[in-house]
Formats: structure tokens, sequence, C-alpha cells
């Protein structure tokens, strides 16, 4: 038998959830194994949208909280922000996508087969995060130089 859910029960999860979130219980609660199953759920969904290349095209949810988490966890893992604005590139933009899209569905399965990873899925995901934008650092810096 195959695992179903249906989607319409699982509610909405937007900016404005995520941020209700981080004022309640700070920065930390929006990580995937700190977030509850639903928001789990619907974050997987929604980055498996903006990775397909479907979110883009204005068929989505644009109010979705899957693309501001990711900028703001980019910053705490080192990006550069100048005022409002976030310096990241596209690349390292995809890259954090797709590391925060495997680290969300990789705690689904470990809620579901009730298994943990030796080091927490949140930790794990902002290491990855600050190699990445210290590998985007590192290459803007060499760019600059040449």
């Amino acid at each position: 038998m195959m695992l179903r859910l249906e989607k319409a029960t699982l509610g909405k999860f937007g900016a404005q959830d995520m941020m209700r979130l981080i004022t309640s219980q700070g920065w930390e609660a929006i990580l995937p194994d700190a977030l509850d199953d639903n928001h789990l759920l619907l974050v997987s969904d929604q980055l498996r949208e903006l990775l397909s290349g479907s979110g883009w095209s204005g068929d989505h949810d644009p109010a979705g909280a899957a693309l501001p988490l990711t900028l703001l966890l980019l910053t705490k893992a080192g990006a550069k922000r100048s005022g409002d604005s976030l310096e990241v590139g596209l690349e390292t933009l995809q890259e954090a996508l797709c590391l925060l899209s495997t680290a969300v569905d990789r705690e689904i399965v470990n809620r579901m087969l009730h298994r943990q990873d030796a080091t927490p899925i949140g930790t794990g995901l902002i290491q990855g995060l600050q190699m990445l934008v210290q590998y985007a650092k590192e290459q803007a810096e060499s760019e600059c130089q040449a």
C-alpha cells in the first residue's frame, strides 16, 4: 500500500505564519526538525514547486514560506546583507533550495520511520548552508582579483 496524504487537508504555510513562529520561538523554529508535521509537508511541497520551475510561473502561492525561509536561513549562515537586501547569487539560491529540500524530505522520512540522525537535521542544514555561503564568497573574491 502506498502512503497517501490529501494536500487540501494540510492548510497553508506562508511567510506570515513563518514570521509568527520566529517571533514566538526564535529563528530556530523554522528549521526542518522544529517544524510541525503539517508545516514540514507544506514546505516540502513548496520547495518542489520552486525547484521544478513551476513555482516561478505565477500559478503557485507567492505567499508560500519556502523562498523567504530559504533566504532567512542563508542570512543565518552568513550570507552578506546590505541594508534591506541580501546579496546572494541565483546559483547559490538554487543550491540552498536543494539543500533545504533534501533536509526537509529527510526529516519527513525520519519521522515516518521513527529514526533520528546522529547530527540533528537543522544543525546539518545550517552547516551545509554555511559551506555554501563561504564557497560563494571565495568564488566572488577570486573573480574580483582575476
